[in-house]
């Protein structure tokens, strides 16, 4: 269950032209609450023209910097709009404590991150985290249409500067062609060429990859990767938005008794079979976790203790974490005729 706090805006610089890093000052009460790891997550709850609004926003900022994130201005996106135009230095804004799984991962001898867009927020957290922690090599392939939108694109210049012997770069444009860098998309198709590094200490097979950005990308880079010899397990992502958020479908029919608990409550409802878990808990007035909807973020994660659901799209969870029975109840639906479902125990 996400906690949130008001945190007060301390800088806000803009990146690009449709994209601002935003800083908050965490009083020092708060300071072991808003302790995190490179490549986790918060959330924002902003009340927009009589709206509740709440978005998840990737940690963009070192562990000894001020906590930051990067909002890129969306389509039609109303939080995003709100905190490109409206927002300034002083503002109070309700901020999660920290969350999330897409986390730099140990034991391997160098970092791959594959990034498109505003899939490099949390990146940047994870690279200067690796740079400034470790000894360890981090190669980036990062694609954006120009260098006029390429967020973080000085930071990553000073950092190529700073880390020469250490810190390897490829930047991919898909609207203009420039002079040493790569043109056109990330695909399956160019992803090892684009893994040739002239680095000869670059060992692939010994590194973990970390890809973020959209999913068609991720796809289609995850499995080139997974046939060519890249063990699943090392191969890690994060998705900003799913396609198959907006087409949610059930067979399943008749009703189902769950229970849930919640902040150490539980409840037992009656719902119907072609609702998904969290839709149930929701229309009941239970106060389930929850932010995407789409089945990217993980904040509602549960944990299925009785009966059989069913997941409609999952890039969030692992095997193993579903075969303990980890489910996420925006996208589960009831097959057995009981649920029992503890949010508080994940």
């Amino acid at each position: 269950m996400a906690n949130f706090h008001n945190l007060d805006i301390k800088n806000i610089v803009r990146e690009t032209s449709d994209s601002v890093v935003i800083s908050f000052e965490v009083p020092k009460a708060l300071i072991k609450k808003y302790t995190y790891s490179a490549g986790q997550y918060t959330s924002l709850k902003l009340n927009i023209d009589g709206i509740e609004v709440i978005r998840d926003y990737s940690i963009c900022s070192h562990v000894d910097e001020d906590l930051s994130i990067g909002v890129k201005k969306l389509e039609k996106g109303l939080m995003s709009s709100f905190l490109n135009s409206s927002v300034k230095i002083g503002d109070s804004i309700k901020v999660s404590e920290p969350r999330g799984r897409f986390t730099i991962q140990d034991n391997f001898n160098s970092i791959i991150a594959v990034a498109a867009g505003s899939g490099i927020t949390p990146i940047m957290s994870m690279l200067k985290q690796i740079l400034f922690n470790t000894d360890k090599n981090f190669y980036l392939i990062y694609s954006n249409k120009s260098e006029e939108t390429t967020m973080f694109l000085s930071q990553i210049n000073e950092l190529k500067d700073r880390f020469q012997s250490r810190f390897f770069v490829k930047l991919v444009f898909t609207s203009t062609k420039i002079a040493s860098h790569q043109f056109g998309r990330i695909t399956e198709s160019n992803i090892f060429s684009l893994l040739e590094f002239p680095e000869n200490k670059f060992k692939p097979q010994q590194s973990s990859l970390y890809i973020c950005g959209p999913e068609k990308m991720l796809n289609s880079v995850s499995s080139a990767l997974e046939k060519n010899g890249y063990l699943k397990e090392n191969i890690f992502y994060e998705l900003f938005s799913s396609s198959k958020q907006d087409s949610f479908v059930s067979s399943e029919s008749g009703d189902v008794i769950i229970s849930f608990t919640v902040d150490g409550f539980t409840s037992k409802v009656k719902s119907s079979k072609n609702k998904t878990v969290l839709d149930s808990a929701l229309y009941n007035d239970i106060d389930a976790p929850y932010s995407c909807n789409g089945g990217v973020c993980g904040s509602c994660i549960g944990k299925l203790n009785k009966g059989e659901v069913k997941m409609l799209n999952n890039t969030v969870l692992s095997e193993s974490e579903i075969e303990d029975g980890l489910i996420l109840a925006c996208q589960a639906v009831a097959i057995s005729d009981e649920l029992d479902i503890d949010f508080d125990d994940v």
